[in-house]
């Protein structure tokens, strides 16, 4: 699959259909408006919150991982970073790790 804005949206409504906010794995928002935009913010309660979003290979391609829709899950930009090519990373108190399933690989929070 190729990684474009098209795909990511055709994602997005398969995990969260015509819903405009949800929230990645680790709990960061998202808003679909905001695919690929670092600078994605919106206002609530007169906070400033952060909500850009991309596609994150759930078993990093530096390790293997493809670019197929069992691989790829939305995430909010800053959740991606501090993934990053990793399969065991913090972001902020959370471990996580990702493991191999019956349906492939899945990201599961270690603590």
């Amino acid at each position: 699959m190729k990684i474009n804005k098209t795909n990511a949206l055709k994602l997005w409504e398969m995990c969260f259909g015509e819903q405009r906010f949800a929230e990645d794995f680790h709990g960061y928002l998202m808003c679909k408006d905001g695919y690929g935009n670092k600078d994605y913010y919106v206002y609530e309660n007169h906070e400033k919150i952060y909500c850009g979003w991309n596609l994150h290979h759930i078993l990093p391609k530096a390790c293997g991982g493809r670019s197929v829709i069992e691989n790829l899950c939305c995430t909010n930009i800053a959740t991606n970073d501090a993934a990053a090519d990793k399969i065991t990373f913090w972001i902020d108190d959370t471990l996580y790790q990702v493991q191999r399933t019956d349906a492939g690989y899945d990201i599961f929070s270690l603590n």
